[in-house]
């Protein structure tokens, strides 16, 4: 009898740590990499809710969010600063996790970059050909570092015409970006038409959007998954 008792406590328990592994290796370790953008940053300097909260707060309903790293997103982050971090392999002072090692861990890497950095160069000097190009070589850089990393699902957040981006340059160098992601299978997410819902933007003369315009980014991200998908989802 004893002997029984002993064999159901062992069964139940080797199912129970089963289970545990089985769900717990579905779950999705999240980074996201940014500028303002990415932080959910407005037009007060105040950053708020981002589409990447959303995402993680989607991932976390479902029973899939492992782990969220978020503090590598930085407001008005470029591509030669967040290059040279990952050349250093910086640390996160709240997970205390390297750069490297959270993209390799990460299950879903979003990327948003390029509104700070070309919106603050266009305010003061012309954005030349010459710039556009040196931005997207660079963001091929990036790219291709994340690849070599990571071969699981990495987006890309296009940028949207704002009053200092015009359309003719935004088109141009989303057309560069698009295929860029193409090039190393990454999924390339088109907001372009965030710009046409003044809903969005609390302020018409700053091209930071607010919560609902936040959530309109992590709606499109969210139409992208598909069954496909790593993520159980």
């Amino acid at each position: 009898m004893k002997f029984k008792i002993g064999l159901i406590i062992l069964c139940g328990t080797l199912i129970t740590i089963f289970i545990y592994f089985h769900t717990d290796n579905k779950k999705v370790s999240f980074l996201s990499i940014g500028d303002g953008i990415a932080t959910g940053m407005t037009p007060y300097h105040i950053e708020g809710y981002d589409f990447n909260d959303y995402l993680s707060e989607y991932l976390n309903e479902q029973n899939n969010l492992k782990k969220y790293y978020k503090n590598f997103s930085e407001t008005d982050e470029t591509i030669t600063t967040l290059l040279t971090k990952l050349n250093n392999n910086i640390t996160s002072l709240d997970s205390k996790i390297k750069i490297k090692q959270a993209i390799k861990e990460s299950k879903l890497i979003t990327i948003a970059l390029g509104m700070d950095e070309l919106n603050t160069y266009a305010s003061k000097k012309l954005l030349s050909s010459s710039k556009i190009n040196n931005f997207i070589s660079k963001y091929e850089e990036l790219l291709k570092n994340f690849r070599k990393l990571n071969k699981n699902k990495i987006i890309v957040i296009s940028l949207y015409e704002t009053n200092i981006l015009k359309k003719n340059k935004i088109t141009l160098i989303n057309e560069e970006l698009k295929k860029l992601c193409s090039k190393y299978k990454i999924t390339f997410i088109d907001i372009t038409d965030i710009k046409n819902n003044s809903d969005y933007f609390t302020n018409p003369k700053s091209y930071y959007v607010n919560y609902k315009g936040q959530k309109f980014i992590f709606e499109k991200i969210k139409g992208s998954f598909n069954s496909q998908d790593l993520l159980t989802i």
